[in-house]
């Protein structure tokens, strides 16, 4: 529930200040009072409010330097999340429909939920779907692959990457799957595309950028019943499932298909609060430690 204090005008300016303090280190010079009143588009007068309010508070403290203007000699990321209201977390993640995704829901359940912050994770297809769903600020965080994550910051999405969990944390790789009778030959090849799922459009049209081939649009579960039902003949698929009476073929060498592996967390570029906040509480050893004991099931997931 949001500090009764915040609603008020200056308290709304003392968000707005968080935010942008949140997105500096120890050291750093803050903005002055004139620009962030710009940025903030408020007062001057409720701006030093909240300054203020951030230092009685201590969740900053600030050191004047004359010209050289003021030093955040400290922030407390935790104690600014917590005044902001901002400690109870929520990420969204593709389904969990294998070991390795258990797992990694497993490891950020455990990583979210410490140091006075509470974490809850959900689940959605798609990570354009789940970006949206942050953009829209029903989550804070959301998981996607390395490859999603630089496409949509090259389509100048509000977006910055919290965490990177490694090779292979994401998918362990990706193969050309084909129907069951498939003799090999690819002109006029029907191939699935799903538009939905960048990972799965951006690795299909570079296999097949040199392929007289012909994409047709499905569902990334419809992909391996379709294949055994004719309805297409070829489609980039996770290594993670190998669906039974289909040959595959492997994935060409591309850097896509290594950033494809890599699992991220995501929240908007805007929300320094709780990016700061889960870097400095979540571990990505213990994340990657805790998918790989439950891929290997030594431990029960847990999310």
């Amino acid at each position: 529930m949001l500090n009764k204090s915040l609603l008020q005008k200056s308290g709304l300016a003392t968000l707005q200040v968080a935010q942008i303090l949140a997105g500096l280190e120890p050291g750093e010079r803050i903005p002055t009072v004139t620009e962030l009143s710009e940025q903030c588009d408020m007062a001057r007068g409720n701006i030093q409010i909240a300054l203020n309010n951030l230092k009685q508070n201590g969740i900053i403290q600030l050191e004047s330097h004359g010209q050289n203007g003021t030093i955040a000699t400290d922030i407390d990321y935790v104690a600014m999340a917590k005044y902001c209201s901002n400690t109870n977390l929520t990420c969204v993640m593709p389904m969990p429909y294998g070991l390795r995704y258990e797992g990694l829901a497993s490891g950020l359940y455990e990583e979210l939920n410490q140091k006075s912050v509470t974490g809850a994770i959900a689940f959605m297809r798609g990570s354009g779907y789940r970006l949206a769903c942050v953009e829209e600020g029903r989550f804070h965080l959301c998981v996607m692959s390395q490859l999603a994550f630089e496409y949509y910051e090259q389509q100048g999405k509000d977006i910055q990457m919290v965490a990177a969990f490694g090779s292979r944390s994401y998918v362990e790789q990706h193969r050309i799957f084909v129907r069951p009778d498939f003799d090999g030959t690819w002109q006029g090849c029907k191939v699935g595309l799903d538009t939905s799922s960048v990972d799965q459009e951006l690795l299909t049209r570079f296999c097949f950028a040199d392929k007289p081939v012909q994409y047709v649009p499905i569902i990334y579960s419809q992909l391996v019943p379709f294949l055994h039902n004719g309805i297409i003949d070829a489609g980039v698929w996770s290594a993670d499932m190998l669906p039974e009476g289909l040959s595959y073929y492997p994935m060409p060498c591309l850097d896509e298909q290594e950033k494809d592996t890599v699992a991220v967390l995501v929240c908007r570029k805007s929300d320094n609060v709780t990016a700061q906040l889960v870097r400095k509480v979540l571990s990505v050893q213990n994340v990657t430690d805790i998918q790989s004991r439950v891929m290997n099931r030594e431990i029960i997931p847990r999310y």
